[in-house]
């Protein structure tokens, strides 16, 4: 970009001497900064080692075609803004015109080129270079992603932002890419519609909404789209906002809320005078459908012998399981869920089957993919334990429900055991009474027999 009050550096590049000395006279008497070359070479290592604003090249030139260096020149990065006027000898065609200016050159002329058509034509670029320069600086620095949509739907303008956003570089995206490639299938209709309805009643057209947009690697993100009509043309700015983590949080904050409303649900369930068996499996109900597992299995220690009792076992994996001997009581404890148990501590692995601590599965077991499973714990007391396999992938969010349900499973099992023991003294106590009062009672009549002899 020419800095205001500065003129700018031109590159002048013609093999005919006295056409290349008119021009860089003309040029150097309206008080340009001009560089001269009489060849391809010559030209190409002035404008990489001096970066020319405006380069005037002959088409005609010994040792190259002069379209041909101008494409050249454009192709580098760090020179596609440098404008390119292409000199010819012969009358430029309208085909041929709109062909040179569509594989990126700036502008044609017919030689001999008088003075003033000189002057006029690299100020009225150089001025509408600077405009360009500015506008592209504010669209750059909008701090989104934003880009410009022409009516075929082709980006013709892209700042880094999006860049960033869709993964591919600007040079991929303006002029090459449609904004459609970025949309998955099922919002193209609507989204088209829009894009139509913007360029002929633009007030019927919603300035926002959010869709799912989809980068260079077909990763799916929520963008929230804001787009307006530029003025006087057909093209339309398009700002997109990636509210990809915002709807991750209203989504964990949703499942939050919705995991403690049915935690409250089962805490007031598990409260009641129900079987062991039957909370256990509402335990494991309410487990499967927070992790999303395929399979699972809830179990209790029996306080009389320490064995596992899994009664869940013959309503969820029963079927599935083809294990030889199978039972729901295990004397003896195995395994990943039995690591858990001798070590009073959980397990989350996505690879199950290369855990150092497995000892593999036997013959007819149901194939593990990925587990989880939390010890039930009171007061360091192992009672029970919930295990589940074959989510698509666990994570520290699903340990840490599965840990909140292993407390309230530990609670209720404790509180069975509680009642158990408590009806068990009841009926003993009620046994040494009616014992006690059976013998009282022979007593008494052993005594009165006695008196009446």
């Amino acid at each position: 970009m020419v800095e205001h009050g500065v003129k700018a550096k031109l590159l002048v590049v013609d093999n005919e001497q006295d056409q290349l000395v008119a021009m860089v006279h003309v040029l150097r008497s309206a008080g340009y900064e001009v560089l001269e070359a009489s060849s391809g070479t010559e030209a190409l290592d002035h404008v990489r080692e001096n970066h020319p604003d405006l380069i005037i090249l002959d088409k005609l030139l010994p040792d190259k075609d002069g379209l041909e260096l101008g494409k050249e020149i454009k192709s580098e990065e760090k020179l596609q803004d440098t404008l390119v006027i292409l000199l010819s000898h012969l009358k430029i065609s309208p085909e041929n015109r709109s062909k040179w200016l569509e594989e990126g050159l700036d502008g044609c002329l017919t030689k001999p080129i008088s003075k003033g058509e000189l002057l006029a034509i690299v100020e009225s670029m150089l001025r509408l270079k600077e405009s360009e320069s500015k506008y592209k600086s504010i669209f750059e620095n909008t701090g989104t992603a934003t880009i410009i949509v022409g009516e075929d739907k082709t980006i013709s303008l892209a700042n880094s932002e999006f860049e960033q956003l869709s993964g591919y570089t600007k040079r991929e995206i303006e002029g090459r890419r449609k904004w459609t490639e970025f949309v998955p299938e099922k919002y193209l209709n609507k989204l088209t519609q829009y894009h139509d309805l913007r360029r002929n009643n633009p007030y019927l057209a919603p300035r926002n909404y959010e869709i799912k947009f989809k980068d260079k690697n077909n990763n799916l993100k929520d963008i929230f789209i804001t787009v307006g009509m530029i003025s006087f043309s057909d093209k339309s700015v398009v700002s997109l906002l990636d509210i990809s983590e915002r709807k991750k949080m209203e989504k964990a904050l949703s499942r939050e809320l919705k995991i403690n409303s049915d935690l409250a649900i089962l805490s007031s369930k598990l409260l009641e005078s129900a079987p062991i068996e039957d909370i256990s499996d509402l335990v494991l109900k309410y487990a499967q459908i927070f992790t999303r597992s395929e399979f699972g299995f809830v179990g209790y220690i029996d306080p009389e012998n320490g064995f596992l009792i899994s009664p869940t076992m013959t309503r969820n994996i029963w079927t599935e399981c083809h294990v030889k001997d199978k039972s729901v009581i295990f004397e003896k404890f195995g395994g990943l869920w039995g690591w858990v148990l001798n070590n009073k501590q959980p397990i989350l692995t996505n690879q199950p089957n290369d855990d150092p601590r497995s000892t593999g599965t036997p013959t007819g077991h149901i194939a593990i993919e990925t587990f989880l499973a939390v010890p039930a714990i009171v007061n360091e007391d192992l009672v029970g334990l919930i295990s589940l396999a074959n989510s698509d992938e666990y994570d520290e969010n699903d340990l840490e429900i599965v840990k909140r349900l292993s407390d309230l499973y530990a609670i209720a099992i404790t509180r069975k055991h509680s009642d158990d023991a408590l009806r068990k003294n009841e009926e003993k106590y009620r046994n040494i009474v009616e014992k006690f009062l059976k013998l009282h009672n022979e007593i008494l009549i052993e005594i009165i027999r006695k008196d009446e002899l």
